[in-house]
């Protein structure tokens, strides 16, 4: 299902919810638009910094953020280990210390996302490497933030304020942020032998990314809604992907756990294979991420869970077998490594509205703060 449609609503105001929603919800909504924002924003932005980058020598570059951040973080290392010839690695900001140790090219690149710009444990992975004498970036929504203010680079997008504790729509704005810095280095760093026609593919179904997130949203929220009624009683869930998408699962799992205080656990497809799988029953539904491409393997896998009786969910934008099992359809149109910018809309959608059958304000989980001190 490709699509191509004009952007028509308005945006709305970040300060007061619609009365019969929350501002997750509000959030989730405006999706299309930030996202949009954001990149009209930054193409110029992200392209300067690689052409920097990459002309003062480049050997590495290192993805880190905490929580979703990330996640957003996992995501990017995907998309430039696809891309580039050069290392790549995703590490927690909190485990930088340990993680990235010894003697270090100093043409390594730290990207460090962070909503807020004031995480400590993202301070802390930033002032470690540049003592390391790493170049540093930041993918914030926050202009003049204490990251932004460290950093050699600060590319900050669009998101607008965002009044829920469990981020949604800057969660996007982050991932469109990182994908455009990561096709501008490949390109200039001439890249996937010098394939200018793929990087250019990229770069247009990015562009037309809102159109389908808009797309995707219209498609799927009355899903979303009916199916979180329907397993508004379980209390433990199972998220997996597959390539991309493995950080998909790890965020929608988050988003369980922040908005529903259940337990879900996201995992690489067939690793739950290797332990998890055992404690699988009836009780336990699976949520799939998957595309086009990956559909018919993860098909595979979600027939021998099948097997042990788990109700199965589909967050695919594959066209299902008629009167096959709960789907949650995203709109088509974006490649594989840049699919997660639609497939976890779903899933946001299926966690706000869990959250309130359960008769919880996903807006303020009780236990959780916007940022980490």
């Amino acid at each position: 299902m490709g699509v191509g449609l004009v952007l028509v609503h308005q945006k709305e105001t970040a300060r007061d919810p619609p009365q019969d929603a929350h501002y997750m919800l509000s959030e989730i909504r405006e999706e299309p638009l930030v996202l949009g924002e954001t990149l009209a924003s930054l193409a110029y932005t992200c392209r300067r910094v690689a052409a920097e980058l990459v002309g003062d020598g480049l050997d590495a570059v290192y993805f880190s953020g905490s929580g979703t951040s990330y996640h957003a973080a996992v995501s990017s290392n995907y998309l430039a280990s696809v891309l580039g010839s050069r290392p790549t690695q995703a590490v927690p900001a909190s485990e930088l210390s340990s993680w990235v140790q010894g003697a270090l090219s100093r043409r390594s690149v730290f990207v460090a996302f962070s909503q807020s710009g004031e995480s400590v444990d993202v301070l802390s992975a930033v002032r470690a490497v540049k003592r390391k004498g790493f170049r540093s970036v930041a993918i914030t929504n926050t202009p003049g933030s204490s990251l932004s203010e460290i950093v050699d680079y600060s590319i900050v997008t669009r998101g607008g304020q965002e009044n829920a504790v469990t981020a949604t729509k800057t969660f996007l704005c982050a991932l469109a942020a990182a994908y455009l810095l990561i096709i501008d280095l490949a390109d200039a760093a001439g890249s996937i032998n010098g394939n200018k026609d793929a990087l250019n593919a990229f770069r247009g179904e990015i562009m037309n990314s809102p159109a389908v997130v808009q797309e995707t949203i219209r498609t799927c929220e009355g899903q979303a809604k009916s199916l979180a009624a329907l397993f508004a009683h379980n209390s433990s869930f199972f998220l997996l992907g597959h390539g991309a998408n493995y950080a998909t699962a790890l965020e929608g799992a988050l988003k369980l756990k922040e908005s529903c205080d259940v337990m879900a656990e996201g995992y690489a497809a067939r690793e739950f294979l290797h332990g998890p799988v055992q404690i699988l029953s009836k009780d336990t539904p699976v949520i799939f991420f998957s595309t086009k491409t990956d559909y018919d393997a993860l098909e595979l896998l979600a027939g021998k869970l099948r097997g042990f009786g788990a109700p199965i969910i589909q967050v695919t934008e594959h066209e299902p077998p008629p009167n096959s099992e709960e789907q949650l359809a995203a709109a088509g149109g974006l490649s594989e490594p840049l699919s997660p910018l639609s497939l976890v809309v779903p899933v946001q959608l299926f966690a706000y509205y869990s959250a309130i059958d359960r008769g919880l304000n996903p807006d303020k989980p009780t236990k959780l703060t916007k940022v980490v001190k």
